[in-house]
């Protein structure tokens, strides 16, 4: 399972299916747990990832919203069916469960585990491509707004491939809406479209994290056609310097 050489979008990071954002922050959570074991267990991960247990007491400590506690179990039910579409090394198509272990329970606590055939997506986060910093897991807790999230992420897989402090990334209406999961029949009038899917979850993302973004309208005529996005990284911080530990004490709690 070797990743081409022109590979760019790692499918951990470009579901198809939509999430809520109580999943995005379990699957975050997730992630950042697993960086640290590659870090420390480098190629023994191959064979499969440890278990991450959180007790009843540090799982109120970071989903500390009562109704994010009553949403926890039905989140992970959804996540444990979670599989990404693959080609194996002969082209053939191969189906891959996400998770091996996903399970909350109010007196037990929570439960993750990834599925050791997750191993080379999650490599290629961390070892193959350096910019997916520890940093950018803990500004993506500070967001509530799914297409916030997914609008960081996919810019946030552009700067991995550029290394760039300005990121610029140019997309058609019709594949942002795909991006962003936002149906054909959804705000079909271009400025409710703006406002409700670009500015205010722009807003989010300029006021929480450290990233600053902006976009700019593309037009054939008078029709609006698309939209140049661009990212200024100059002011993150890096995981070193930003003076936050782990992902767990930044999840946002409302």
């Amino acid at each position: 399972m070797l990743f081409p050489r022109n590979y760019q979008m790692n499918p951990l990071l470009n579901a198809k299916e939509p999430m809520s954002i109580l999943e995005m922050r379990l699957f975050w959570l997730a992630l950042d747990d697993v960086r640290t074991q590659i870090t420390i267990r480098g190629e023994s991960c191959r064979d499969g990832f440890d278990v991450l247990r959180l007790l009843p007491g540090q799982v109120k400590r970071i989903f500390a919203n009562g109704s994010y506690l009553e949403r926890l179990a039905p989140a992970c039910d959804s996540l444990r069916s979670w599989t990404i579409d693959w080609q194996d090394e002969d082209g053939d198509a191969v189906i891959y469960k996400v998770f091996r272990v996903i399970q909350y329970q109010p007196k037990d606590g929570l439960v993750i585990q990834f599925s050791s055939s997750m191993w080379p997506f999650l490599l290629d986060l961390y070892c193959e491509r350096p910019g997916f910093e520890t940093s950018s897991l803990q500004q993506l807790f500070q967001l509530s707004s799914t297409h916030a999230v997914r609008l960081l992420v996919w810019l946030l897989q552009y700067r991995r491939i550029s290394q760039v402090e300005q990121v610029s990334c140019s997309i058609h209406v019709e594949n942002l809406r795909e991006l962003l999961r936002v149906e054909a029949s959804q705000y079909p009038l271009m400025a409710e479209f703006k406002r409700r899917v670009l500015d205010a979850p722009i807003r989010e993302i300029n006021k929480r994290t450290q990233y600053r973004l902006r976009y700019e309208s593309t037009k054939m005529g008078r029709k609006i056609t698309g939209f140049t996005f661009t990212m200024d990284c100059s002011d993150v911080a890096t995981d070193t310097a930003s003076g936050m530990t782990t992902v767990l004490e930044r999840i946002a709690s409302k």
